[in-house]
Parts: C-alpha cells; sequence; structure tokens
C-alpha cells in the first residue's frame, strides 16, 4: 500500500505532528529509488540498502532504529556519509554514499528524530539533531539541493525542540568546593604532562594544596599540531626540544593568551565565576595562566619527545616505570595498549557525570541536558570514557551574568575551553585527592551502563541553544 494510502482515513483535523509525518512520508516515496542497488557483499553496513529498508516501512521496528541508530553515529563523529561500514564503525571504502541517496538518509534521520522527540526521549533526539545538522552541513558543502518547503520544516522543527527542551533538574554534589587540608607532601603519582590549560589547572592545583608528583613526563610533539610537519628538523638536538617545546606552548595557549586581551569583559566574567563558584583563588590561577617552569611543581621533570600517544617510544618509557598512578592530561585517545600496561592505572577527570554524560564537549552537553556542569575522576579503560569510577560530581550553579557580553559563538567554544572546562576538571580532582588521601586510599565504583549516553562533539547550532542558557545575552 501506498504510504500516502496509509493515512488517508486519518480525521480531518488531524494534529500538526501527523501533518508533518505525511510530508515527511511524501518526500521520502520521492527520494526511494524505484530499483534497489545490489547489497555489497563484505561488508557489514551497505548504507543503500539499509536506507531502502527503512523507507520502505511506515512504521518502524527494532531493525530500523538499529540502522538509524549506527548511521547517525557515523555522521556524528565523522561529519560525512559512506557507502558502507565495518562492523566497528570505520568506513569500508572511502567511496560516498551516491548524491540521489543523500537526502533520503537525512530524511530517515529527521523521522526518526521526530519519533524520539514525540516519545520524550530528549538525550537520544538530540543525538539524532546532532547528526541531522552535520549531514544539512554536508549536503550544503556539496552542492546537494532540497525542496525549501522541507529546510523550512527542518529547521522550524529543530528550533522548536531546542527552544523546549527541559534539562534534567540535577541537584549538585554536598560538599564539593569547601576549602579541605590534607598533609603536603609527595604524591603517588606521574603527571603525563601535555602542555595545555588543563595541565595547567591541575599542576597549580596541586601546588595550592602543597602537593607533588613523584614525576612529570613532559611529552613533546615532534611534528607542529596544525601543519603536522616535522618542528626544527635542522636543530640540534636540545635546540630542537627547546624549540618544539616553546612552539607547541605558543600554539596551545594561543587562544587564552588572545582572549585575555580581545574578550577581557568575558574572560574576567568567566574568570569570576571559577574563583567565587568553585572556590579557586586568585593566585591559584594566576599561576597555571602563568605557564611557568615545570621545576616548579615537581623536582623530576623527564622530556620525551614523540609523534603522538602511539608513539612506541612513550609505550616503552612507560612500561620501565615501577608501579605507579598516571595523571593523564590530554593529548589525544589514550591507547589500549598503554592503559594494559599492568603496572600502571591511569587517572582521567571527564568533564561529564559517568556514565550518564560521556563523550566530547560534555562541559556543554552536561549544562544543556542535566542543568548544570558536571566531572568524574576515574580509572581509565579501553573503550568512551569507560573505567571505575573515582568520584563523580554535579557542580554547584555557576552564575555567568557578569560574562555576558556581545561575543561570537566561535569565540565563547574558545573561551569555554581554555578557561572554564579545565578548572571544572580541576576542582573534582581536587577533591578526589582529598577523599582518596592523595589516591593512596581509593574506593571505586564500577560504571553502569543502563544510565550511559555518549555524546559526540556538538553542532554549532545546538552550541547556540547551549550557550543561551550558560551565559544569558551573552550571544552576538
Amino acid at each position: 500500500m501506498d504510504r500516502r494510502q496509509h493515512f488517508a482515513g486519518c480525521p480531518s483535523k488531524i494534529s500538526q505532528g501527523w501533518v508533518i509525518r505525511m510530508m515527511l512520508e511524501r518526500y521520502i516515496d520521492n527520494y526511494l529509488p524505484a530499483s534497489a542497488a545490489a547489497t555489497k557483499s563484505g561488508v557489514y553496513f551497505d548504507t543503500a540498502s539499509r536506507l531502502a529498508a527503512c523507507a520502505s516501512k511506515h512504521d518502524w521496528e527494532q531493525a530500523q532504529f538499529q540502522t538509524l541508530e549506527f548511521l547517525s553515529k557515523r555522521i556524528e563523529i565523522s561529519r560525512s556519509i559512506y557507502d558502507s561500514y565495518l562492523e566497528s564503525g570505520a568506513r569500508a571504502s572511502t567511496t560516498p554514499l551516491a548524491t540521489e541517496l543523500q537526502p533520503l538518509a537525512l530524511l530517515l534521520l529527521f523521522k526518526d528524530f521526530q519519533r524520539l522527540s514525540a516519545a520524550g526521549s530528549d538525550s537520544s533526539a538530540i543525538k539524532r539533531l546532532n547528526a541531522v545538522f552535520r549531514l544539512l552541513d554536508y549536503l550544503s558543502a556539496n552542492k546537494v539541493v532540497l525542496a525549501e518547503e522541507l529546510l523550512s520544516l527542518v529547521n522550524t522543527e529543530a528550533e522548536q525542540f531546542l527552544q523546549a527542551l527541559q534539562h534534567t533538574n540535577t541537584a549538585p554534589t554536598e560538599a564539593l568546593v569547601t576549602p579541605e587540608a590534607m598533609p603536603a607532601g609527595t604524591l603517588p603519582l606521574t603527571v603525563l604532562f601535555w602542555e595545555g590549560p588543563i595541565a595547567r589547572a591541575y599542576l597549580a592545583t596541586l601546588k595550592s594544596m602543597g602537593l607533588k608528583p613523584e614525576k612529570i613526563i613532559h611529552l613533546v610533539a615532534r611534528n607542529d599540531l596544525s601543519t603536522k610537519k616535522p618542528v626544527g628538523r635542522f636543530l640540534p638536538g636540545l635546540m630542537k626540544l627547546a624549540y618544539a617545546q616553546s612552539k607547541q606552548k605558543n600554539s596551545i595557549h594561543h587562544w587564552s593568551a588572545t582572549l585575555q586581551k580581545t574578550e577581557t569583559a568575558l574572560y574576567q566574567g568567566i574568570r569570576n565565576t571559577i574563583e567565587s563558584g568553585l572556590v579557586f583563588s586568585k593566585e591559584v590561577i594566576d599561576d597555571a595562566l602563568a605557564l611557568g617552569d615545570l621545576g616548579a611543581y615537581c623536582a623530576d621533570i623527564e622530556t620525551l619527545m614523540i609523534d603522538n600517544l602511539a608513539d612506541e617510544a612513550l609505550h616503552t618509557r612507560l612500561t620501565a616505570l615501577p608501579p605507579t598512578q598516571i595523571l593523564f592530561t590530554g593529548g589525544g585517545i589514550v591507547p589500549k595498549k598503554l592503559l594494559e600496561i599492568s603496572a600502571l592505572k591511569f587517572i582521567h577527570v571527564h568533564p561529564g557525570y559517568l556514565p550518564d554524560v560521556r563523550g566530547a564537549d560534555c562541559a556543554l552537553w552536561s549544562h544543556i541536558m542535566k542543568g548544570r556542569t558536571s566531572a568524574t575522576c576515574f580509572y581509565m579503560a579501553p573503550g568512551i570514557d569507560d573505567g571505575d569510577v573515582i568520584f563523580a560530581a554535579y557542580l554547584p550553579t555557576l552564575d555567568f551574568a557578569s560574562a555576558t557580553t556581545q561575543t561570537e559563538l566561535k569565540t565563547l567554544y574558545r573561551a569555554t575551553y581554555a578557561f572554564f572546562d579545565p578548572w571544572i576538571r580541576a576542582c573534582v580532582l581536587r577533591r578526589s585527592l582529598v577523599l582518596t588521601a592523595g589516591f593512596t586510599s581509593v574506593a571505586t565504583q564500577p560504571q553502569s551502563e543502563v544510565s550511559s549516553v555518549t555524546y559526540h562533539f556538538m553542532h554549532e547550532r545546538i552550541q547556540r541553544a547551549a550557550f543561551d542558557r550558560m551565559f544569558p545575552v551573552a550571544r552576538a
């Protein structure tokens, strides 16, 4: 039966949801190929045939839900769409999905977004919407023309969803920022230092508590972070190392330094909130921003030049360490090979309450979905933010009203990761140190997969909604 006939018996006074559904089904009919292409062999996910199977049914079942969940995740991560995928999620080829099928993928994802939204499953609906936005960008970049009526429908429904989105009414964790003393001394901890605001906030926090790690391993990128070309390849050893350190420091802290000068009100507003809301003194924040010599934080500093965290030199060096705990400060995804070194335990602070808020951009996702920022200190395991939890917390309400200014979206995003995200993490690290006596008496809790939600990098249109709530009247 034609899907439009399926709705022919509906009452004349149809709800707006039914009208939208009928419109979507009409467009799906128009974009559904007259004849199905042969299914590709040797691949887990043949995108064209999976889309055709979804499009041919107006009432979906578990198979269709799983297809769109898989495809949505792929688009969120890669920001593109390919003709086939492996079971791991990696693309099976470099061939994009046929251009004529790309609008069909958009329609089916949007239909699934509508289904999830109507069911009240906001966390799943917003992830599907994130994929819809990514795919819209991809289609636009590839000059795929969509009907104005369809574009208007997608944009209108998306904005209405974001405006009406209600976060969970989450309570803050008690006594999170209450200053508590602990004995000064050396921690049984090696800091894997990757230059950046997070690492600097951690070291300044430890120093303010009278604590020093046993060792700092300073990782220096062998290649330029932007161009990926070797740094100082014609310089002798020590000069090359010093030059690479300087270049890496200037590159990573570029936006922090720039925004302090060009967006003074925004910077000062965020800083004031960190000082008052998370109880970090002016001196501690100044210490982190000074980018001082690492010798001020630890007597044992070792520098290691690497291509990336998968560099064999790093694995060899860490394998040679005596049993200890490693405080991870960034630099990429920690390879499974490092996490499997039996003598080491990797500690990470993730800016989201685990396992409820996993993934990327979680300082923003936590705020828009849970109503407040959160973070978790945990032992790392292979997987996305997987591992036993040491301490998880929802932060107090942070009032950014003093940071209001006419600011571009990209500037707010950069300021969040230069000045806000590092201190979310440092706050929970500080509390974790107190609760565990400097990680010498740790009681962990396994993560429950029942409430697990993994988010991916947030599209600019959802960022806009998040920042409108974080920084009232802050966006231009």
